[in-house]
């Protein structure tokens, strides 16, 4: 009983919080996470983009076949060129996911232009690396969320390319913690950001307004005492289990029994096969 109270008492202090700054604009991303935890559902982020058979990481092509595989996210990497292009490459250098060797940050745009993606089993395809802007236009084509994950792209840079994209509503920025979190709501408040979450003590505590948070988990599963204090909070959760599917033990309906509500995952396809179809459960958000 005295959990029970405790962990009470918690949520409503955190409720309380959560609203202290006033009613946040509903944005598509929000409403589809809102969604996503209204209807018991688990939406499916394509890990580096998407990757498979003839379908390179971090590229045009796979963010239009993550979302025919029914994903609502494609998570990308973000590195700049030498002349100041934010560009999706998840490596220091292209040695790994190109035809190309070398630094990318030595690099013009132009340069790494000459060179091509190899897909999931190390097979060149005819994609190249693409900008970010490629990226934001290509998601909003082919009806997919983008969850930016910065690699040596500052906060700051990243939240001023996605209000000058018009994408403010249709991204998550994934951040390390708050201090960054706050840099990126400075430039725009209805940003949504997917804070890293190690207690229910973060969330007390942080000046965030919890309406933009989606809170990153780790990997694995997460803590019930956590999740269903974020469940009780109406604030939506991610994970991701890489090294379970790697393993091939990976039990995708744990995760939507856990309450979680974006799994990133590296085999869309078998997520997809249990969990569902983005547009299976939230259809009109992803319209919008």
């Amino acid at each position: 009983m005295r959990n029970f109270l405790l962990l009470s008492t918690f949520l409503v202090a955190a409720c309380s919080q959560a609203t202290q700054d006033g009613p946040h604009p509903m944005t598509p991303v929000s409403a589809l996470t809102d969604c996503a935890r209204e209807q018991g559902a688990t939406l499916i982020s394509a890990h580096r983009g998407g990757v498979a058979r003839g379908i390179a990481e971090n590229s045009l092509p796979g963010l239009h076949w993550s979302a025919r595989q029914g994903a609502a996210f494609a998570e990308v990497d973000l590195r700049q060129t030498s002349d100041g292009h934010i560009v999706l490459l998840h490596d220091e250098t292209l040695d790994r996911t190109s035809n190309g060797s070398g630094t990318l940050s030595r690099m013009t745009l132009a340069e790494i232009r000459e060179f091509r993606l190899r897909d999931s089993r190390g097979r060149l395809t005819s994609a190249t690396i693409p900008t970010l802007d490629e990226a934001f236009d290509a998601a909003a084509e082919a009806g997919i969320f983008l969850q930016l994950d910065l690699k040596t792209i500052s906060p700051r840079e990243a939240a001023r390319a996605v209000v000058a994209s018009g994408m403010t509503d249709r991204v998550i920025i994934i951040v390390r913690n708050e201090d960054q979190a706050a840099s990126i709501l400075d430039i725009d408040p209805g940003i949504a950001i997917s804070l890293p979450i190690q207690s229910e003590i973060d969330l007390l505590n942080t000046d965030i307004n919890l309406t933009t948070i989606v809170s990153w988990l780790g990997a694995g599963p997460p803590e019930a005492r956590i999740e269903a204090a974020l469940t009780g909070m109406q604030v939506e959760s991610s994970v991701h289990d890489f090294s379970a599917e790697a393993r091939g033990t990976m039990d995708y309906g744990f995760y939507n029994a856990m309450h979680v509500e974006v799994l990133a995952a590296d085999n869309v396809v078998a997520a997809a096969r249990v969990l569902g179809r983005a547009g299976d459960h939230c259809p009109a958000e992803l319209s919008d």
